[in-house]
């Protein structure tokens, strides 16, 4: 009895076993089958991707050819006004072809529409040439002109620099800025400019009331903490010590500081990208009897002195 039903199980086992074989052989073939139109599929988006490449590829074809027509009869009117003649080949000839030296014009008979547009092209290309050394030697011409007229042809010294004797009327310390003095100065204009300067801590309130100085005036004005500044009080200069540049005794607001051999007018303002300051300033000291000097040349005003500082010799001056 026991032997019936092992013998009975086992083939209902076999049965099973025979119905997932045949179920894997039946998944099997519906996975090739999938591999076959998924490789179709991507056959056809090729396909289609190519046809629509070709169609763009067509458009824009055809709308080079219709720009190169545009030039091409741009090009005659071009040579028609240069006063290049024209001619026109009759259709179907046959083509002559001629050989070429470096000596000699390249001239061939014109047989053929192709041949009448090879020459056009060759005068083409002439023309641009031309057209190209004309441009090139209208932009040196260019170039050259503002050069020759601009301040960059100076030389870069203390001539540049705008600098005037000047009487600070009235000083007040900088509402925001404790080391900051706001001052009205007179340098022979219509209306007084107004200086900012970090002179709290080396000068007096009370001495910078109504005092003659230096002033440098064209610099590009600045904003120090809110105030616009529009010029700058020459000192000399230590990092123990500060002294305001006074003029000679008799000079008036507006007077010109002057420098032996080096003439010329100062710019109307100094352009702050080009640091013509910043590379003026190092050749500015005081001699060893406090004078102001440029590269040893006193800072003078014609007729009446030069400028000193009152105890600081041998100084720099900012």
């Amino acid at each position: 009895m026991f032997v019936a039903r092992f013998l009975v199980k086992m083939a209902a086992n076999n049965a099973v076993l025979n119905r997932l074989e045949q179920k894997g052989a039946e998944a099997d073939q519906v996975i090739e089958y999938l591999k076959q139109q998924v490789a179709l599929l991507k056959e056809k988006a090729i396909l289609q991707a190519s046809l629509r490449e070709e169609k763009k590829l067509r458009v824009e074809n055809a709308k080079l050819k219709k720009e190169i027509e545009g030039l091409k009869q741009e090009l005659i009117q071009a040579e028609i006004r240069n006063g290049v003649k024209q001619i026109t080949v009759p259709p179907g000839t046959a083509i002559s072809t001629a050989s070429f030296s470096d000596d000699v014009p390249q001239t061939a008979a014109v047989t053929s529409s192709a041949g009448s547009k090879d020459e056009i092209k060759g005068e083409d290309e002439e023309v641009k040439k031309k057209e190209k050394v004309e441009k090139k030697g209208d932009k040196k011409e260019k170039k050259q002109q503002p050069a020759a007229g601009s301040s960059d042809a100076k030389p870069v010294d203390v001539s540049r620099l705008d600098l005037r004797v000047g009487c600070i009327i009235t000083a007040k310390k900088h509402p925001d800025a404790d080391t900051l003095y706001v001052e009205e100065v007179d340098v022979g204009e219509a209306s007084p400019r107004t200086v900012v300067s970090g002179l709290v801590k080396h000068v007096p309130l009370d001495q910078m009331q109504n005092r003659m100085a230096i002033l440098l005036c064209n610099l590009k004005p600045a904003k120090m903490r809110g105030v616009v500044s529009q010029a700058m009080v020459m000192c000399a200069s230590s990092p123990e010590k500060v002294e305001i540049v006074a003029p000679p005794p008799g000079a008036v607001p507006g007077d010109r500081i002057t420098f032996d051999g080096f003439p010329g007018d100062p710019e109307k303002e100094l352009n702050p990208k080009k640091k013509i300051w910043e590379q003026i300033q190092p050749d500015l000291h005081t001699d060893d009897q406090c004078v102001a000097t440029y590269r040893g040349v006193p800072f003078e005003v014609k007729g009446k002195g030069v400028c000193r500082a009152e105890t600081m010799a041998n100084s720099g001056i900012k």
